[in-house]
């Protein structure tokens, strides 16, 4: 017994090393990590957002990188390697998608790898694996599937369609819907890939009838929480037979927002020879549209019914008559889906339109316009037209939204009245919609005329006379002619004589002065007094000139003087002479 228990003793004791060393390595790991989920409960599998962040609570540098891998072993490449220092962290945040395997599980793990020094100060791998608890509930799976067989009585050659609308009223999305109808509807099985938790999916078989009544009985197998499950649809009958009533449905629009008006106008066309009477319209939505109507033979009515938009509704209505002394008859239009859409997504355009001048005074006359168009919505619109009166004018590609565009154009005004300029282009349902402009009016004034002006005279040309030539001329007039001519040429060697003449004066003039400053400047050197400017004396002169009366005669010494004096004035002019 003792041998028995020996190696349990020893296996127990084992196990207590290991937990206790796992608890010290545990204690003496520097790296902690927290780990955050975008959610963590879960009804079926889906993508979340995870965030880690890994901090070195240490005191020293971690002596290798730190990489983070996922729970199938793939690292985290946008993580990286970190060499994380003391005190610091690396964080990451990204998708993740939680599979099936791990809602089972009840928890989502990552791992990291990083190094640690042991004792003998060597870098030692380590991997430590962490992980966060989820919640998996499991979704509710609800499918409700609706048939619609249109029309349900045909003639050879019409075509019915059979439509199946997939409604998914569970919590959890429904995927791989397969239908498979009977072999007289279709040989190939309807397919839906996926329909989201509370939405709707369609799909559509068409058949061509011929001689014979149709059966449509279907199965439809979808896949939810993981699980398939499959619904069947009882049997249904396509009656052959000649029904000369057909119902043609149209609507103004494909949709709008909840309280918007949609007209739906349903036309009734008898093609036989009977009348059809007591005829009565009927929709699973709207309930009894129009009763006691009558449609004469080969002739068709238009019945018209306006509704409000308040939800996404398909809308298919039931004819019922009778033909005159016949049995009844049933046949449906075909169905027509009006969309409820959100404020959003509705198509807002604001046209602005300008003019250059508000009158003009002939017409037609032109008158440039510019029109701005702005994208008020938050969606883009494309092929947006802008036209007046029918004729259009210019075309935009495309208006981002928020954007505006503008153009410019010369229109030929034909009469005076009111402009207006239309913008048009399909919102996202595909309808088309349009947005008006301002009224712009102008007006046409008859121009104010131009004042009379008096006439212009013109007056008459004038008559030129010839000149006579010299041939012409009277002799007495040549004569004169010569003379004058003669004249001219005395009057001018007069005036060359005249002038030369006041030259050679001139010169003479200069030369006879240049000659008496010679002679007055040899007087004074040569001490004698000069007559012509009486009371000058010469300064050598030792003592003043003796006072004579004027009854004395003159000195003989003086009157040699004054005769030498003379004599060589006289000498000088006729040197000058000469």
């Amino acid at each position: 017994m003792k041998t028995k228990l020996l190696p349990v003793l020893i296996a127990l004791f084992c196990l207590i090393l290991a937990v206790f060393s796992f608890a010290q390595a545990e204690e003496s790991n520097p790296l902690k990590v927290a780990m955050q989920l975008s959610n963590s409960n879960f009804t079926e599998p889906e993508e979340i957002t995870v965030s880690i962040r890994i901090s070195n609570a240490g005191d020293t540098a971690l002596p290798g990188p730190v990489t983070l891998y996922y729970s199938n072993g793939d690292q985290v490449e946008e993580f990286g390697e970190p060499v994380l220092e003391a005190g610091a962290s690396k964080s990451w945040s990204g998708p993740l998608q939680v599979t099936q395997s791990m809602l089972e599980a009840g928890k989502i793990s990552f791992r990291i790898r990083y190094s640690l020094l042991n004792e003998a100060g060597e870098a030692v791998q380590r991997s430590r694996n962490f992980s966060k608890e989820i919640s998996y509930t499991g979704g509710v799976a609800s499918v409700e599937v609706n048939r619609t067989i249109s029309p349900t009585t045909a003639g050879k050659g019409h075509d019915v369609n059979i439509t199946y609308d997939v409604l998914n009223t569970g919590t959890v999305d429904v995927t791989n819907v397969v239908i498979t109808e009977n072999k007289s509807i279709a040989t190939k099985e309807g397919v839906i890939d996926r329909v989201p938790a509370g939405e709707k999916a369609s799909y559509t078989f068409k058949v061509t009838m011929g001689t014979q009544d149709l059966t449509s009985q279907a199965t439809i197998a979808y896949t939810a929480n993981g699980q398939t499950q499959t619904i069947s649809k009882e049997p249904a009958e396509i009656k052959y037979g000649e029904i000369n009533l057909k119902a043609n449905l149209t609507t103004d629009k494909k949709g709008g927002l909840p309280g918007d008006k949609v007209k739906f106008t349903l036309r009734l066309g008898n093609s036989g020879k009977k009348d059809y009477i007591n005829i009565r319209v009927t929709d699973p939505t709207l309930g009894e549209l129009f009763s006691g109507e009558t449609a004469p033979a080969g002739h068709s009515i238009i019945l018209e019914k306006e509704i409000e938009i308040v939800e996404t509704t398909d809308y298919q209505f039931t004819v019922t008559a009778t033909e005159d002394g016949g049995p009844d008859i049933e046949t449906t239009s075909d169905r027509i889906t009006i969309t409820a859409v959100t404020a959003d997504q509705v198509v807002h355009l604001d046209v602005r339109a300008e003019s250059d001048r508000e009158v003009v005074y002939q017409l037609p006359g032109t008158v440039r316009f510019k029109v701005y168009v702005s994208n008020n919505s938050s969606l883009d619109v494309s092929n947006v037209v802008v036209s007046a009166s029918g004729v259009t004018l210019y075309t935009f590609p495309s208006i981002l939204a928020g954007e505006t565009r503008e153009f410019t154009r010369d229109v030929d005004v034909s009469m005076a009245g009111q402009y207006q300029f239309v913008a048009q282009c399909r919102n996202q349902l595909g309808d088309s919609v349009s947005f008006d402009s301002n009224i712009i009016y102008i007006g046409f004034t008859e121009p104010t005329p131009v004042p009379t002006e008096a006439p212009i005279v013109t007056p008459p040309v004038p008559v030129l006379d010839e000149l006579p030539t010299e041939a012409d001329l009277p002799e007495n007039l040549n004569l004169i002619d010569q003379i004058l001519k003669y004249a001219i040429y005395v009057f001018a060697a007069i005036f060359a004589v005249f002038l030369l003449l006041v030259i050679v004066a001139l010169l003479r003039r200069a030369s006879i002065k240049a000659k008496s400053e010679v002679a007055l400047d040899t007087l004074e050197r040569g001490g004698t007094r000069d007559y012509n400017q009486p009371g000058h004396f010469d300064e050598d002169m030792d003592s003043e000139p003796p006072v004579t009366s004027s009854e004395d005669p003159l000195p003989e010494d003086n009157e040699d003087a004054v005769t030498r004096h003379r004599r060589h004035s006289e000498t000088s002019s006729s040197d000058t002479s000469v």
